[in-house]
């Protein structure tokens, strides 16, 4: 399946007067043809988010969820862009009637992007668009950063509107940014100094190199060794890896390869006389990076070698200008990367309710908490094992 084939569209949604201006609405084959107005609008969105970029969540939605997925597109009545998102239908709780911005687990990230100097207006275009107040319905924002633009735009339509806001799955994840990079570079400490201990033994059994691919084609040979090293690894073993699927090695070819011809995607890799031992796929977006997937080569785990690039990674990526910080995008309590980069990055999915919110909201928001805490407790019965 190739982009280009994203499935047939349920019955479509009336183009909607969200204002300023209006709210078009794309689904199934619709979603190709905005590829160049979404790549476009990308590259002037106030809001980053490479995975709300059309070079990554075309793909996402062809190889992934190639049915059900919408794409809301807003602009202002002059037809200048104000936000873009793609959307599913859900019920919160599985009860009450909602719009999901559309994300997956390989998107931990679910902010528009959002256009202008007012991220209030643009968004509350979105809502308009999506989730009108004669709607009944909610709007749930996943993954987003409590302290930014989205946040505070939530808050301002919660107040305006009399819709209730609520957030939901709270935690944190590691950051990096460019003003605290060459502090952490330069501390001392047992890791650090066991990490130089061991890339000293690692130099014994021949030369070694940090390499980042930027260009296509070299980011095309890199993406090969790196969905090798990580189909052999433990994730190959659980099933895990994004080539145990056709759809999942797919999609991960096309997005990347994408990203890398507009520049926004890069390889990074250790390797052993010229051969990968560990390797990482970064995005970047405006001013944030992200370190997406990263895979090592067991035969060498005591040599640390996902622990060794990680600790490189950053000098490469800060390498770009434009670049001010990165975001790991790893899970909450991610030992590895919390003892490098020292700062965090609050995280919550916001849910803005219907105008007064009422009942059917008010069980389903209780249901999808409860939901939540059920698979807190799974998740830590399985790490006891």
């Amino acid at each position: 399946m190739t982009a280009a084939s994203i499935g047939t569209a349920p019955a479509a949604w009336p183009e909607q007067t969200s204002a300023p201006g209006t709210c078009r609405i794309a689904e199934g084959e619709a979603i190709i043809a905005l590829r160049d107005e979404w790549m476009a609008f990308a590259g002037c969105s106030i809001v980053d988010n490479i995975f709300f970029d059309a070079g990554f969540a075309i793909p996402a939605i062809a190889h992934l969820h190639p049915s059900g997925i919408g794409v809301a597109l807003t602009h202002d009545v002059r037809g200048g862009p104000l936000a873009v998102a793609p959307f599913t239908r859900t019920r919160l709780g599985r009860i009450a009637p909602a719009v999901r911005l559309w994300g997956n687990k390989y998107a931990p990230l679910g902010v528009p992007l959002l256009a202008g100097d007012d991220p209030v207006t643009a968004l509350d275009s979105l809502v308009q668009g999506l989730v009108p107040a004669s709607s009944g319905r909610s709007l749930i924002v996943p993954d987003v950063e409590t302290d930014s633009p989205v946040a505070a735009a939530l808050v301002a339509i919660a107040e305006d509107g009399d819709r209730p806001l609520t957030a939901l799955h709270m935690h944190e994840r590691a950051l990096l940014t460019r003003q605290n990079a060459s502090i952490v570079r330069g501390q001392g400490g047992s890791h650090r100094k066991g990490l130089r201990r061991m890339l000293r033994r690692l130099e014994d059994l021949g030369e070694v190199s940090f390499d980042v691919a930027t260009q296509t084609d070299t980011v095309g040979a890199r993406l090969e060794e790196f969905l090798a090293i990580e189909q052999a690894g433990w994730k190959g073993r659980r099933g895990t890896a994004l080539t145990s699927t056709g759809a999942t090695a797919a999609f991960a070819r096309e997005a990347v390869l994408g990203l890398a011809a507009v520049g926004r995607a890069r390889v990074h890799s250790l390797r052993l006389d010229d051969q990968p031992i560990a390797a990482l796929i970064s995005f970047i977006a405006g001013a944030t990076a992200y370190t997406w997937k990263i895979a090592y080569d067991e035969a060498y785990a005591r040599f640390s070698p996902g622990v060794q690039l990680i600790a490189r990674v950053p000098e490469q990526l800060f390498d770009n200008a434009a670049v001010q910080r990165i975001d790991s995008c790893a899970g909450a309590d991610h030992a590895m990367i919390e003892r490098f980069w020292p700062e965090r990055l609050a995280i919550a999915s916001y849910v803005l309710g219907p105008p007064g919110g009422g009942a059917v909201h008010a069980v389903g928001l209780a249901a999808a908490r409860a939901e939540l805490a059920a698979r807190a407790s799974a998740r830590q019965l399985l790490n006891r094992r």
